[in-house]
């Protein structure tokens, strides 16, 4: 799958600019995407750093609008992401881990037979600013839908109140379209991260579509291209690169496992939440990014 990772050549967002009138800035602006502007109130004071916003449908414009302000203010944005979904029925051979065709065909099969459950969400600036926010959603129903058993109770464990989820969650086609107006989507100046990236950008793509994912790679990849521009980074790729290079020599041990591993490796704290939450594992994905890169160019300086 990393081969995959790294031939991903994005397109740019291939709509003209639309010349639109910020309602906040009072400015004229031009977008790659339709825009539908917000509704006009009091503006909201900036989410706190390290702090996870929990939401729901009764607060998710209110939170949007928040994501809108940050983007609006322009800038290189990163945004890391992480999925909750109710395990994958579909299981994958092992031997076969790096055929990318084998790979997005299990994918898809997942991805289409199940539904999402949370989104997780951290922009962060080049100053150092982060904020965090955690969509929970209500597509899933945990008595009829497809699933695996041992994940659910997993999740469920780890504090997942499904019940909540079905009467308040977000209906997934709803959190597209405010993804689309805020400008989250084909925008070059937004850098994606993840962990193991391949079912995160699944489920958000079938979102997005409101579709089931194509059966052919090459047809994905034209979504992916359209959503997520040309700077899509996963960290599980880049512990493979890592591991190959002197980076990992001396001080810096090389790195294996899963998130929570490879952070307390690098010796990451997770600041805010529970593992297996979804705004909790953008954060601690985004931490390891910076970390990796942190440790890579220094390196690479002082050799």
């Amino acid at each position: 799958m990393q081969a995959a990772i790294k031939d991903m050549q994005y397109l740019q967002f291939p709509l003209p600019p639309v010349p639109f009138m910020n309602p906040y800035l009072g400015t004229m602006q031009y977008c790659y995407y339709p825009v539908i502007p917000f509704p006009m109130h009091d503006p909201d004071p900036v989410p706190a750093p390290d702090v996870i916003y929990q939401v729901w449908k009764s607060n998710l414009t209110h939170e949007f609008k928040r994501i809108w302000n940050l983007i609006s203010q322009g800038g290189r944005l990163f945004a890391s992401i992480d999925t909750e979904y109710p395990g994958t029925p579909y299981k994958s051979d092992k031997g076969r881990l790096d055929d990318p065709d084998y790979m997005y065909d299990m994918m898809r099969k997942n991805v289409n037979e199940t539904n999402i459950i949370q989104l997780g969400l951290t922009l962060a600036d080049l100053h150092g600013n982060r904020y965090t926010w955690e969509f929970n959603f209500s597509d899933f129903d945990i008595v009829r839908d497809r699933q695996d058993k041992d994940s659910v109770d997993f999740l469920m464990r780890q504090g997942i109140d499904f019940r909540k989820h079905k009467k308040d969650g977000i209906p997934s086609h709803k959190f597209a379209r405010k993804c689309l107006e805020a400008g989250l989507l084909g925008n070059k100046l937004v850098v994606w991260v993840g962990f193991q990236i391949l079912y995160d950008l699944g489920y958000f793509t079938k979102i997005l579509t409101g579709q089931n994912l194509p059966d052919k790679f090459d047809t994905y990849m034209e979504f992916e291209r359209d959503y997520f521009g040309d700077r899509v980074y996963d960290v599980k790729d880049m512990i493979r690169e890592y591991n190959k290079s002197d980076s990992s020599r001396d001080s810096n041990p090389k790195l294996h496992g899963g998130l929570d591993k490879v952070a307390e490796t690098l010796g990451i704290p997770r600041v805010a939440g529970k593992s297996h939450q979804a705004g909790s594992d953008s954060l601690l994905t985004y931490l390891t990014f910076l970390k990796l890169n942190h440790i890579c160019m220094y390196n690479s300086i002082t050799s």
